[in-house]
């Protein structure tokens, strides 16, 4: 996502407050939003750990992103293609999130195409292995999808 200073960050679906903390201490200006109480309380804790500030907002996407000011950079770590698409009609510069199956990921993609963003997917996956057999236990695969708006400068 590159957050940087004087940029404007939604971080949707906040969870633990890594990625809240991370583009903070980068200089964004970030607001964390989540619809689980327990997940802001753990992204207050880790902006204090690390000496920055953001700030929260308890509810649920898309809903609740109406009264926010325009971001510059939104990372949707929850709420599936109807919340990425309601960013999008905000049209901040860069989105990424995420989708477990490819017929999400394409639905995402197709969303962000569609509102004029470049967009990249990445296939990521882990494999869980029995080291006494070499034979593999679990597979988990996630599609990672960035959209960027092409650059408008002459």
């Amino acid at each position: 996502l590159g957050p940087r200073a004087g940029d404007l960050v939604w971080d949707i679906g906040c969870g633990s407050g890594a990625f809240t903390a991370e583009a903070a201490r980068f200089g964004a200006a970030v607001i964390a939003v989540d619809r689980d109480a327990d997940a802001l309380g753990r992204t207050t804790a880790a902006v204090r750990r690390f000496g920055v500030q953001a700030q929260t907002v308890h509810g649920v996407a898309p809903h609740i992103l109406e009264d926010l000011p325009e971001p510059d950079v939104v990372r949707v770590g929850g709420g599936g293609a109807a919340v990425v698409s309601a960013v999008a009609d905000r049209r901040p510069e860069r989105i990424v999130t995420h989708a477990a199956t490819r017929d999400a990921a394409e639905l995402v993609g197709r969303d962000l195409s569609e509102h004029g963003y470049v967009v990249e997917c990445a296939l990521l996956q882990s494999v869980e292995m029995d080291t006494r057999g070499w034979r593999e236990e679990k597979r988990t695969v996630a599609f990672l999808l960035s959209g960027r708006l092409p650059d408008r400068s002459p």
